[in-house]
C-alpha cells in the first residue's frame, strides 16, 4: 500500500513531470550580438586612440613636426661645430707658424746684435790701427776672448790678427789651441785642431788683419784651466806668436 501511494504521488504531484529551459533568443543572433559588441568595443578603442590628443592634450602631427625641426637644428649645430673645429685647427697652426716665426727672428736679431758688436770691436780697431801710424813689426794679436757656450762643454774663442811692419806679402798660418783641463786630480792638455790632421786644416792668409774664430770641446765633467793660443806659419808650424789665458 505504501509503495502505490508512493507511485501515484509521483506522477500527480509537483515533481511529476521533468522541465527543460530553453533560451528565448536562436544562436546566430546571440553570435551577432557578440560580433556587433566586438565591433562597438574596437571602435570606441579607435576613437581614443585617434583622439587621444584631444584628451590629454597631445598631437603626433606637431611632435613629428617637432622632431623634424630638432633633426634639422642638430644637424646645423652639427654643421657649425665642424666649422668651428677647422677654423680652431686652422688658428692653432697659424700660431704655431707665428710663434716659430719669432722664434726665429728674435734668434736672427740676436746673431744681428752680435755680429754688430763684432763689426764695432773691428772698427775701434781699425780706428786705433790709423790713428797710431805705424805697428810694431811681425804679427800681433788683440781684442782675445774665450767665452763658454751656455752650460755645455764646449768654449768659442776669438781673436783679431795683424802684420806691421812693410807687409811685402801676405802671412799664411792657422790658429793652434792648447787646452789645459783637470778631471779630479789629474791634469792633462788637448790640442785643437788634432795634431794627426794636415798641417792646412784650417789655415788662412791676411796681409793687414785677420778676425779669426772658432770653437773646441773638453770632455764632460773637466774643468778648464787655461788656454794657450798659438799662431802658427804654414808650412813648417814654427810658432809666430802665442797669448796665454788662464781660468780660475
Amino acid at each position: 500500500m505504501r509503495g502505490m501511494g508512493r507511485r501515484i504521488r509521483s506522477s500527480f504531484g509537483l515533481g511529476s513531470s521533468r522541465v527543460s529551459i530553453r533560451p528565448q533568443l536562436a544562436w546566430y543572433w546571440r553570435w551577432l550580438i557578440n560580433l556587433l559588441a566586438l565591433g562597438l568595443v574596437g571602435g570606441v578603442v579607435w576613437w581614443l586612440v585617434e583622439n587621444s590628443y584631444r584628451i590629454t592634450g597631445f598631437n603626433a602631427e606637431q611632435a613629428r613636426q617637432r622632431i623634424a625641426t630638432l633633426d634639422e637644428e642638430n644637424q646645423r649645430v652639427k654643421s657649425e661645430l665642424d666649422t668651428a673645429r677647422s677654423t680652431l685647427v686652422e688658428r692653432n697652426r697659424q700660431l704655431q707658424i707665428e710663434r716659430a716665426s719669432q722664434t726665429e727672428l728674435a734668434r736672427n736679431v740676436a746673431q744681428l746684435q752680435e755680429e754688430n758688436a763684432d763689426l764695432k770691436e773691428d772698427l775701434g780697431f781699425l780706428r786705433r790701427l790709423m790713428s797710431s801710424g805705424a805697428t810694431p813689426e811681425g804679427i800681433g794679436v788683440s781684442d782675445v776672448k774665450i767665452e763658454r757656450e751656455g752650460q755645455t762643454s764646449e768654449y768659442r774663442y776669438r781673436m783679431l790678427l795683424t802684420q806691421g811692419g812693410q807687409r811685402k806679402q801676405d802671412f799664411h798660418g792657422r790658429v793652434q789651441v792648447v787646452a789645459r783641463i783637470a778631471q779630479g786630480s789629474a791634469t792633462s792638455t788637448l790640442t785643437f785642431p788634432d795634431p794627426s790632421l794636415p798641417d792646412t786644416t784650417g789655415s788662412f792668409d791676411f796681409r793687414i788683419y785677420h778676425k779669426v774664430e772658432g770653437r773646441f770641446r773638453i770632455p764632460e765633467g773637466a774643468a778648464l784651466k787655461g788656454v794657450d793660443l798659438r799662431v802658427l806659419a804654414v808650412p813648417g808650424g814654427q810658432v809666430k806668436l802665442s797669448r796665454t789665458i788662464n781660468f780660475p
